[in-house]
């Protein structure tokens, strides 16, 4: 008996890897949904609309809903904050609302920007201060689930990272970029943070819906690195010099959005209940690196 589990932004990053590892797993019959299905087997559906969502839902009866949708431009969102709003959070009350009328658990993808980041070592019972509108869009989201449906799962995560086709820069592409570009550049010595690549939060979804977990888990890398200290480790991995990574501060970049500066997570309830362990960040750099090439992709 196969359960269905419909995963929102399946062609992202994150739901492209959560579509990989559900494959393996002979229990579960996928159903990926995208805003513009153009591939094979996806299902169209914009989850800012409460109707599909609800007319979604209803047809294909999913056991599990897993929300990997997100607008995660930090910069934009102090602009476009009707946009962010929307996706970020009156998107996931549709989907939680649909997950209680037709009995699913959610699964949702949340972030270390709900915390300011003042302080570092934030636990799943840290009280949330978002200090941009990106942060407080996904804790309005957070909140709106939470107030919706009872068998919820919010995995919040940091520095997200790796390689899937047709998927937007993250912070280790941008590096790679400037480092095959051959010129110096500078990067970050005050933020600080957990490097996470995708492909280990994809495997902590199926471990969270394995074990039917409830409730609030910090998910990410355990090594807490400096985006300059992540910055040169990219570098060594992937054979460049990282003598042309200069420092530099945040206050000198002139971002329309502020950033927590150290959001950097314990995540030992995830350790110890779930079982979840990660990798070095050099080891996950490796497996980047090597999906990289087996595509055909060089730096």
């Amino acid at each position: 008996m196969t359960e269905k589990v419909l995963i929102a932004g399946a062609r992202g990053l994150l739901g492209q890897k959560i579509v990989e590892i559900f494959k393996r797993e002979s229990e579960y019959e996928l159903l990926p949904c995208e805003l513009n299905a153009e591939t094979e087997g996806y299902i169209e559906l914009d989850i800012t609309d409460r109707q599909k969502v609800m007319d979604t839902v209803g047809k294909e009866r999913p056991a599990v809903i897993v929300n990997a949708a997100a607008f995660t431009d930090v910069d934009r969102a102090e602009t476009e904050r009707e946009l962010a709003y929307k996706v970020n959070a009156t998107a996931v009350a549709h989907l939680a609302e649909a997950a209680k009328i037709f009995g699913a658990k959610l699964v949702h993808i949340s972030t270390d920007y709900v915390f300011n980041g003042q302080k570092g070592s934030y636990a799943e019972d840290s009280l949330p201060d978002p200090i941009g509108y990106y942060g407080k869009s996904k804790l309005a989201g957070e909140n709106l689930a939470k107030a919706q449906v009872d068998n919820l799962v919010i995995l919040r995560t940091q520095v997200l990272y790796g390689f899937a086709k047709g998927v937007k820069r993250n912070f280790v592409i941008w590096v790679l970029e400037k480092l095959a570009a051959g010129q110096d550049f500078s990067v970050v010595t005050d933020q600080v943070g957990n490097p996470t690549i995708a492909d280990e939060l994809a495997f902590a979804v199926l471990k969270v819906v394995k074990k039917n977990a409830i409730g609030i888990y910090h998910v990410s890398g355990f090594e807490t690195l400096s985006r300059y200290e992540f910055a040169r480790q990219i570098a060594e991995v992937f054979g460049f010099s990282p003598s042309i990574i200069s420092t530099t501060t945040t206050d000198r970049l002139n971002q329309k959005a502020k950033r927590p500066m150290n959001s950097s997570f314990i995540c030992l309830k995830a350790q110890t209940e779930l079982g979840i362990s990660m990798p070095s960040v050099k080891d996950s750099l490796s497996l980047m690196r090597q999906q990289m090439k087996q595509a055909g992709v060089k730096f």
